[in-house]
């Protein structure tokens, strides 16, 4: 058994860590002001979902696991500091389920990061009025899922395109 001591590796995983670092702390500025925006939307709480543009582009420079473990962060501490109890389970639960989507959708449906972003957005909308039927006991919120779905929609396409926009951009790609 040969064991090797890879400083190139050590060097990469230290700048990767940094990075995802960075995009963490951008989805919770992104988060915050989004916090501050004064929007009428049907449900109190409701987000433009504007921190998902630094998930998008961690998973698109690093991958599934990185952007899993930046979107995990970012949702504690912006519930930590921007919301409560509830808003973390609805954040946890729509933020975790649309990111497997958009990985999957990524991986195997060879599609570009705007239908991505935009099916994302959809299916987070979707899973929090799930989580919200289940919560209040009743299917009454489920009137308002084809609301949710068209913001989605927008919101995600919006998301898809400054993140296309912002990778095509960036000097920081993940080989170096």
């Amino acid at each position: 058994m040969k064991i090797t001591h890879n400083r190139k590796n050590k060097t990469t995983n230290v700048k990767e860590l940094a990075i995802c670092a960075l995009f963490t702390a951008i989805a919770l500025i992104f988060s915050y002001i989004e916090s501050l925006l004064p929007i009428p939307f049907p449900v109190p709480g409701m987000r433009l979902g504007f921190a998902n543009i630094a998930i998008l582009a961690v998973l698109y420079l690093y991958g599934v696991r990185d952007a899993f473990i930046v979107n995990l962060i970012r949702i504690v501490l912006s519930s930590l500091l921007f919301g409560n109890i509830n808003s973390f389970f609805f954040s946890i639960a729509g933020g975790m389920v649309s990111l497997a989507v958009m990985c999957l959708l990524k991986r195997f449906g060879k599609l570009n990061i705007i239908t991505v972003s935009a099916v994302g957005g959809v299916v987070h909308n979707i899973v929090q009025v799930l989580i919200s039927i289940w919560v209040l006991g009743s299917v009454a919120i489920g009137y308002l899922l084809p609301v949710f779905i068209i913001l989605g929609l927008v919101t995600g396409i919006i998301c898809g395109i400054v993140a296309n926009i912002f990778l095509k951009h960036i000097k920081i790609r993940g080989d170096g």
